[in-house]
């Protein structure tokens, strides 16, 4: 029997996943978990073979969770799934040491799938084909939200980048409409939510 954690902020998508893998023979929902903090804690209290952790969580988010997993409890497997996947998160769930990075909207076979895998401990990591998203930031614009997260005003990222202040502004502008933000302090935070940036 599989023994699972599904940590989710979303009840109904926490429980329709209990009900949905509850369904299948060799799975058993062994805790659930409405926040990272919970899912941590549960760890510590339930025997878990693999955690099915959401990315974008507030207070510890799901690479916070991966982290202290791999810390305190290294016998439990974590798939990470995202409402909205991006290529730079899947990039930073391999490199953390995660089994598998799946959108929410998988089918149930290829959601099943990996979770026997990884309880299986196949090699491989499970993911979907995805398009990269809005995130796809030229190498310029990463540039200058770098520097906007360093807190540095318009004059001094182009000092520092050796370009026109008229270039840092169509750059924020480029960034604000491609991660869906009303200004550049809500981009920064957008981007470290979305892994682009990492503190």
């Amino acid at each position: 029997m599989i023994s699972l954690m599904i940590v989710d902020d979303h009840p109904m998508v926490r429980e329709g996943l209990a009900a949905m893998l509850e369904s299948e023979r060799d799975f058993t929902v062994a805790a659930l978990a409405a926040t990272g903090e919970e899912a941590i804690a549960a760890a510590g209290q339930a025997q878990i073979d693999v955690a099915l952790c959401d990315i974008r969580m507030p207070g510890i988010d799901g690479f916070g969770v991966l982290a202290k997993l791999r810390e305190t409890h290294p016998e439990v497997r974590v798939l990470l799934m995202a409402g909205m996947p991006l290529k730079e998160e899947e990039s930073r769930a391999r490199e953390e040491g995660a089994k598998g990075y799946l959108p929410k909207n998988v089918d149930q076979d290829r959601l099943v799938a990996a979770l026997r895998a990884i309880a299986a401990d196949v090699p491989g990591f499970a993911c979907e084909e995805f398009q990269a998203a809005p995130s796809t930031l030229t190498a310029r614009e990463l540039d200058v939200l770098k520097e906007v997260a360093r807190g540095k005003q318009r004059d001094a990222i182009a000092a520092s980048l050796g370009i026109g202040a008229e270039s840092v502004k169509t750059h924020l502008k480029g960034i604000m409409t491609k991660l869906g933000c009303p200004n550049a302090t809500s981009a920064v935070s957008r981007a470290y939510e979305l892994g682009i940036l990492r503190a």
